[in-house]
């Protein structure tokens, strides 16, 4: 039986009461618009996960759509996964059913085994210079001083509040807040063709079928 990741990180949430989650989401998700069953289906399942993480942790959950440039959002084709600055995944596999056991990709998980204060000490660079890029704050070279988001980036909860107090200032116009996709998701594609599972090799030939099938708007 699969595992559900959304389960198991709102399972960690009720039980670690200093575990903090920051999701930087695309605002659009990567199917192609001609699929609108698809999109519908991804924007769909993705507000359902995000809905039941800040059920768990209403406080502790922030998740943000960063912007490129003024009315442009970034499309985000990589997953990159940091926990604890320890251990880091990054690539093109994709968290949800079909990124896991499904689609092609490769992802490279790695850890430093150099440890400051307990954290990996190029994990840490990592997610603070990728948090720094999603969020627009500059990075300081040999000749500037660091900004003070910069230096609240440098540790995991106070990089949570740097997310945080940005989106309350309305995202200064260098993040948005999440958005939860229209209000209605009827002609969403089902979860067997949009999110197969590629271990029910029994029901592979059905997806593919549900797939060559779907509609084009």
């Amino acid at each position: 039986m699969a595992e559900d990741l959304v389960e198991l990180l709102t399972a960690r949430l009720t039980i670690e009461p200093g575990l903090r989650v920051v999701l930087a989401l695309p605002r659009l998700p990567d199917a192609v618009q001609p699929f609108g069953g698809w999109v519908l289906q991804a924007l769909k399942a993705r507000t359902q996960a995000v809905t039941a993480l800040r059920a768990a942790a209403p406080d502790r959950v922030v998740v943000f759509h960063p912007i490129g440039f003024p009315g442009r959002n970034v499309g985000i084709r990589t997953t990159t996964v940091v926990v604890d600055d320890v251990w880091c995944l990054s690539g093109a596999t994709h968290w949800r059913r079909r990124g896991m056991t499904f689609d092609g990709s490769v992802a490279v998980a790695s850890f430093d085994r150099k440890l400051v204060g307990g954290y990996s000490a190029k994990v840490c660079d990592f997610r603070r210079r990728l948090m720094a890029a999603k969020l627009g704050v500059p990075v300081p070279t040999t000749t500037d001083s660091p900004t003070p988001d910069w230096v609240r980036l440098g540790n995991t909860v106070s990089a949570f509040g740097v997310v945080t107090q940005m989106l309350k200032q309305g995202g200064l116009g260098r993040v948005q807040p999440f958005w939860p996709g229209p209000t209605d998701f009827t002609g969403a594609t089902t979860d067997a063709v949009a999110d197969p599972d590629g271990r029910e090799g029994a029901s592979l030939v059905v997806t593919l079928g549900g797939i060559l099938n779907e509609p084009m708007a």
